[in-house]
């Protein structure tokens, strides 16, 4: 299988702090990403297949927690008017 997209971030919880991760992998031959997280809030760890529709968006399966995975561009564009 060949590599479509590959993503790894760290997730902070509701208080700012870096607590949760994901990774996200989208295959060609595969309609959707398949997602591995730690969810920042309750800790719990979870793997779910989603839409490959960017911003990826989905919920801790525990305590619904809401995932917004934006572009990293999109990222780092949002970082920089912090400063």
């Amino acid at each position: 299988m060949k590599l479509q997209y590959i993503t790894r971030r760290e997730v902070p919880n509701s208080k700012g702090e870096i607590k949760g991760k994901v990774m996200i992998v989208k295959y060609k031959e595969e309609e959707f990403a398949r997602v591995k997280y730690k969810c920042p809030e309750c800790g719990y760890e979870g793997e779910l297949q989603i839409p490959f529709k960017k911003p990826f968006i989905f919920k801790c399966e525990k305590c619904g927690f809401k995932f917004k995975i934006i572009s990293l561009r999109a990222e780092i564009k949002k970082e920089m008017k912090k400063k």
